[in-house]
């Protein structure tokens, strides 16, 4: 099998289960694939037992099948392990992939002997998400849960910039882990935009009888190709850093950002150019390399 598909099938389940509200154009496009590719790669998920559809009527994705694979064989030990190494995942910055791979493992541990269920439990409720990523369980759950329903929130939001918290109605879209922390991504309808919040921040949410039709115009991929941490939106820059030799080894053992390219300049420096949507992640990102670090354009970020 090409190494590429089994990523892309796991890609496919990952955006059918987080985001069934989005369309089928919007699921294509997001991948990357043709529509033809698309309906061979649920061909193949299907031999496996993974099945779904799109149903017009709701419209959103449902999952028909997906087959149960035996946990019975976890020892304590391991289980913990797996809470533990979930907490780090989202430094690797497999965003939506990291929140899925929570509710794995609440499943998991609800099959678990009761003796060890609730410390098991406890532990993703005060490790993972109170102490790693400082969110609330309970504000977390109807998050995930209105993301589901397309229902309409208003929540209580503590900004860094303000001394008192900011009221917003909410249409949330997309629960992701990014850098250690946990994001929504949601629609504003009085401020006619989306955002992004940060759900530590979310300090109270009330449900309202609103169930709000999903935008056309929304899809976490396009929104996020172009972060290089957490900020979206704007117009695309280019950035280019110069960077020391003796840090060189550093910059090319890791992928910053997809669109990076670097080229080796004469006395074995190296200069980074990548394509952002916010150039200031970027210069916070530099301000670590020192003296071995030299930012070359846009002009605003130079300086």
């Amino acid at each position: 099998m090409n190494t590429k598909r089994p990523l892309r099938l796991i890609q496919i389940i990952t955006e059918v289960k987080s985001n069934p509200r989005q369309s089928p154009d919007h699921l294509f496009r997001g991948l990357g694939v043709s529509k033809a590719q698309f309906y061979k790669d649920r061909k193949a998920l299907e031999q496996i037992g993974f099945k779904f559809q799109y149903c017009r009527k709701t419209p959103q994705f449902k999952v028909t099948s997906d087959p149960l694979i035996p946990t019975d064989h976890f020892t304590f030990s391991e289980l913990f392990s797996l809470v533990m190494a979930v907490r780090q995942l989202s430094a690797a910055g497999d965003y939506v992939l990291t929140f899925e791979a929570v509710k794995a493992l609440q499943k998991i541990i609800g099959n678990s002997p009761l003796e060890v269920r609730e410390i098991l439990r406890s532990s993703i409720d005060d490790l993972v998400l109170r102490k790693g990523f400082g969110c609330n369980p309970a504000i977390l759950e109807e998050l995930q849960k209105a993301a589901g329903e397309g229902r309409r929130l208003v929540i209580q939001y503590r900004r860094p910039d303000l001394d008192k918290e900011k009221e917003y109605s909410i249409d949330p879209y997309a629960i992701f882990f990014k850098k250690r922390a946990l994001y929504l991504d949601a629609y504003c309808p009085e401020e006619k935009e989306f955002r992004t919040f940060r759900v530590n921040r979310i300090r109270k949410l009330t449900r309202t009888h609103m169930i709000v039709p999903r935008r056309v115009d929304y899809s976490f991929r396009e929104r996020h190709k172009d972060s290089f941490s957490v900020f979206t939106g704007g117009k695309p820059q280019k950035v280019r850093i110069r960077f020391a030799r003796r840090v060189r080894p550093y910059i090319e053992e890791s992928l910053w950002h997809p669109s990076q390219k670097t080229q080796v300049i004469k006395g074995g420096d190296i200069i980074l150019e990548m394509t952002v949507s916010e150039p200031r992640e970027v210069g916070w990102w530099v301000m670590q390399w020192g003296s071995g670090a030299e930012v070359l354009e846009p002009k605003e970020l130079r300086e």
